[in-house]
């Protein structure tokens, strides 16, 4: 039983971009399809992109044999494909001859359905002085492309990509927005990468240079953040994007802010053990809190029988992940509670 993270009963949003070159229109499976958009080729273009198509290897063309067509090669599903592919190994040259064409015009490939996948692309590929570069084209529109539909998978790409020090220049447009954020279809998936990132390089600052106090500063970073959804902690825990924001803070989280989160969510953990989308931040609770959080699910557990939660849809769920994740103690308390179940109707039944 995971997390509705993306798919099961929620609906489908983005990811951040991954290997993945670009969307495809589908296969001959009888699934549905989207309609093709129509080309935003010209001419030219057109007649280059069916040569490069028809090449018997396609290794033989680069990007200075498009230069002048790079931003219609980027709207084009076809085309966005063949630059990401070449970017994956172009030199210096290459890549720069891309970002020439494209900085200019990319506030429009950014939102772009294959557009932003090239820009993805420059991110994970460019150079330190092409990432300024693009990191200067976020500046003042960061809360704008979290909430457009592609343009979120840039930013979470880009959060991925760039330097601690630019990330902290960036993060700083999410202060005051952040619920916003969370309970967008797409911003959610922003805050969630947020949290990751930001959590590992304070974590990763500890293990490696040993300053505690450093991973602290930079934890605080995002305590806003943090703040934020602790505030609303219930309203959040119980809303379809708000739960996979808490999630990741106690998969991510630095040990003050995961307890902190903990000591909040214990108040309310009766009314969340059952909720439809609750009850994945309870399972993560069970898998990433203390003894504490499983001694007071197993309390309310015991208390509201067992039985009839272990019947119910999500509350059930949660219970599994007890009995998976509990101490021996937890686990045979569980047990007594079933087996005891268990012989009291089998007494009823004898008399």
């Amino acid at each position: 039983y995971g997390s509705p993270h993306g798919g099961g009963y929620l609906p489908k949003t983005p990811r951040s971009g991954g290997r993945k070159l670009s969307p495809r229109s589908g296969g001959r499976d009888g699934r549905q399809r989207s309609v093709p958009s129509p080309s935003k080729l010209g001419p030219e273009a057109t007649h280059l992109l069916n040569e490069i198509r028809n090449a018997k290897s396609r290794n033989q063309w680069t990007i200075h044999d498009i230069q002048g067509h790079v931003v219609e090669f980027c709207l084009d599903q076809n085309g966005s494909r063949f630059i990401q592919q070449r970017l994956e190994v172009a030199q210096g040259e290459e890549k720069e001859a891309v970002m020439g064409e494209i900085v200019p015009n990319i506030r429009e490939l950014q939102n772009d359905v294959f557009g932003n996948y090239v820009v993805q692309k420059l991110y994970e590929f460019g150079t330190p002085a092409m990432k300024r570069d693009l990191k200067g084209t976020l500046d003042g529109n960061m809360l704008l492309l979290s909430l457009q539909m592609y343009g979120c998978r840039v930013v979470q790409k880009a959060l991925e990509s760039l330097q601690y020090d630019d990330l902290c220049e960036l993060l700083e447009e999410f202060r005051g927005n952040t619920l916003t954020c969370i309970q967008d279809q797409n911003g959610n998936h922003v805050i969630q990468k947020l949290v990751e990132v930001m959590s590992i390089h304070a974590k990763n600052a500890e293990l490696h240079r040993g300053e505690a106090g450093l991973a602290v500063r930079m934890a605080d970073r995002i305590q806003f953040v943090v703040d934020d959804v602790l505030a609303n902690v219930r309203t959040l825990c119980c809303h379809p994007y708000g739960c996979r924001v808490l999630q990741r803070m106690l998969e991510h989280c630095v040990e003050f802010q995961k307890m902190a989160t903990l000591d909040r969510i214990q108040g309310c953990h009766r009314e969340l053990l059952d909720d439809m989308y609750a009850n994945y931040v309870i399972q993560h609770i069970l898998q990433y809190g203390r003894d504490s959080d499983r001694d007071s699910l197993l309390k309310i557990i015991v208390e509201n029988d067992l039985l009839k939660l272990s019947r119910q849809k999500f509350a059930s769920n949660v219970i599994e992940k007890l009995l998976k994740y509990g101490n021996a103690y937890q686990r045979n308390t569980i047990v007594r509670e079933m087996l005891k179940v268990a012989n009291e109707g089998t007494s009823q039944e004898g008399v």
